[in-house]
């Protein structure tokens, strides 16, 4: 099987993003009882992509709500349609409260594995694996991908094999207090892990992007890390400010993805019909005509999140 690469484009889709019409995957109804959330689109084997995403719901206090993981096909990366049934449910010992943010890779065996922030009902939340023949059924692989204190989530899965190093994964996530703070000294920073096997991953020092600034003083998460054609790396990321709690997406670069330089101006601002508070959890695919197109959950003005997209401006 020829395994589309992931997490790869072969040319920088830059900083420039023009917002695109309509909703991508929207909500059962317009209850606010549901949230359709954290996308993550893989190229398949022979054309088209596969979205997963988070359906939470039905209820408003998402601390205590159900969320699982779904899934939704599409030939061109513009008309996407559903498919039945879930992809993982919440499920013991630590996942049994939802399961988001997930993070689809092939596997060089065949196969493909999932990472995903997994939420127990009594504890603060983990990383967590699953893995699959087809890319539909899910099977949660035993223990903790990474854990800890504090609270860890949004991951995203980097292969960086090169020959020159053990390390064939580099796994990013989000950092979090426990309990939660808010604020810059709150430390709720992007950090990172590596695997020589994608299941045991040692945490790397320090942070690959801070809080920095009145915009990022809630919070910075969801890496959207793309490793680009010349060797280096661009980051798409959601930072949040604290008051009002407002998101937007923000980016950085970096020549080996452990240095990262932020870009100075936002790429994604909230405002939008469907995204008038927060931009949040990106997700970036090449479509078929070479054009950059990005994903992203929305928060409209009535607390309703939905998965909308925008397309880079060709520099």
């Amino acid at each position: 099987m020829n395994i589309p690469p992931v997490h790869w484009q072969p040319t920088d889709p830059g900083t420039r993003w023009i917002k695109d019409p309509g909703v991508v995957i929207d909500v059962p109804d317009g209850s606010g009882e549901w949230k359709i959330l954290t996308p993550n689109v893989v190229e398949l084997p022979g054309g088209g992509f596969r979205m997963y995403y988070t359906r939470s719901g039905p209820g408003r206090d998402y601390a205590t709500t159900q969320a699982v993981i779904l899934s939704a096909v599409s030939a061109d990366g513009v008309r996407w349609a559903h498919e039945e049934g879930v992809r993982l449910g919440p499920h013991e010992p630590n996942a049994d409260l939802r399961v988001v943010c997930p993070d689809v890779i092939p596997l060089a065996g065949g196969g493909y594995r999932m990472y995903f922030e997994g939420q127990p009902a009594d504890r603060q939340s983990m990383i967590l694996s699953a893995v699959s023949d087809d890319g539909l059924d899910w099977r949660p692989e035993a223990g903790v991908r990474f854990g800890g204190p504090r609270r860890y989530g949004s991951p995203r899965c980097i292969p960086v094999a090169d020959g020159s190093t053990p390390t064939n994964f580099r796994l990013y996530f989000h950092s979090y207090s426990n309990p939660l703070q808010i604020g810059l000294e709150a430390a709720n920073h992007i950090v990172s892990a590596v695997s020589a096997d994608g299941l045991s991953f040692q945490a790397e020092l320090g942070a690959r992007v801070g809080q920095e600034g009145s915009l990022q003083d809630f919070a910075v998460y969801a890496p959207e890390v793309l490793r680009l054609g010349d060797g280096s790396y661009r980051m798409y990321y959601a930072g949040w400010q604290a008051d009002p709690v407002r998101g937007r997406i923000f980016s950085a670069t970096s020549a080996d993805g452990v240095a990262w330089s932020r870009d100075p101006e936002v790429n994604l601002e909230f405002g939008g019909r469907y995204d008038a508070e927060k931009c949040s959890e990106p997700c970036v695919i090449r479509l078929p005509d070479g054009r950059y197109r990005m994903f992203y959950e929305a928060c409209d003005e009535r607390g309703v999140w939905r998965i909308l997209s925008a397309t880079a401006v060709a520099s």
